[in-house]
């Protein structure tokens, strides 16, 4: 049963689900490419595009299939769709390949993209699906208003590296401070949700919000930087003039979405 679908407002129409598959479904597409060019480089450029299509196409279809499930539509799990895509995949790419090393890398790297970026960015159909658009929108920019207090914070009194080897300019000050700001924020975003009767994180669980925040954020940003420093990348790509690659900008995002929809379920919102 669909909880919350209907507790929005008219500013955030543009979060229905048929909407939200698309905007998530292109920032897949986007962020996908970006990581086959980045992992399989060597690897002719239609079979990356293939691969990466096949995963925007099966987060389109993983979305749909919610809806239907949620409305009772249908008889069989969403994440069924998961699982055959990495069949159909594997099936291909043994004929299309005709190499073990090349096959070996390229399903692990398929595996990786499937879950880490489709599966977890796909987890914004749960939240829109059970906490309206309003929460989604706190998903998103909460990430936004993390990175800009753990900069403003890590530039001005930094001291402490919190991961030299995988990014030496992050500090555990600018962790913290990061929380700080994200945990404000959600009591600013959750009043003006009071207004419309559409709040749901009070005080005390918004502390465990801003530090999942702050924790998801920077293990997605890290992870991203090692597979940088393998590949010996600046940026994802460039896409984003000034600010890199898409995968760039929500490496954080895609470890938080998930995360965040757990634990409103965990506290029972």
């Amino acid at each position: 049963m669909i909880r919350y679908n209907i507790r929005t407002c008219g500013c955030f129409f543009f979060f229905s689900i048929p909407t939200t598959i698309g905007l998530v479904t292109s920032i897949v597409l986007i962020t996908s490419l970006e990581f086959f060019d980045m992992t399989l480089k060597e690897y002719k450029y239609e079979f990356r595009v293939f691969l990466s299509i096949s995963i925007s196409v099966t987060s389109s279809i993983y979305g749909f299939a919610l809806r239907a499930f949620y409305s009772g539509l249908s008889i069989f799990a969403p994440i069924t769709v998961y699982i055959i895509s990495i069949i159909l995949i594997a099936g291909f790419s043994l004929l299309y390949l005709k190499n073990t090393s090349k096959y070996k890398i390229a399903i692990e790297s398929y595996v990786y993209a499937l879950i880490a970026i489709s599966l977890f960015l796909s987890y914004f159909y749960h939240i829109v699906l059970n906490y309206g658009a309003t929460t989604a929108v706190l998903v998103l920019t909460s990430v936004w208003v993390y990175d800009a207090g753990a900069f403003f914070v890590g530039l001005n009194f930094g001291k402490h590296k919190l991961s030299p080897h995988y990014s030496p300019k992050k500090s555990i000050e600018g962790l913290i401070g990061g929380m700080i700001f994200t945990y404000f924020y959600i009591l600013l975003y959750e009043y003006v949700r009071s207004i419309y009767n559409l709040n749901l994180i009070n005080p005390i669980q918004a502390v465990f919000f801003a530090i999942l925040i702050g924790l998801t954020d920077t293990i997605g940003d890290l992870t991203e930087s090692s597979f940088k420093r393998t590949y010996n990348l600046k940026d994802s790509g460039e896409i984003l003039p000034g600010h890199g690659g898409m995968y760039d900008r929500i490496d954080g995002l895609l470890y938080l979405t998930p995360s965040f929809y757990f634990l409103l379920k965990i506290f029972g919102i």
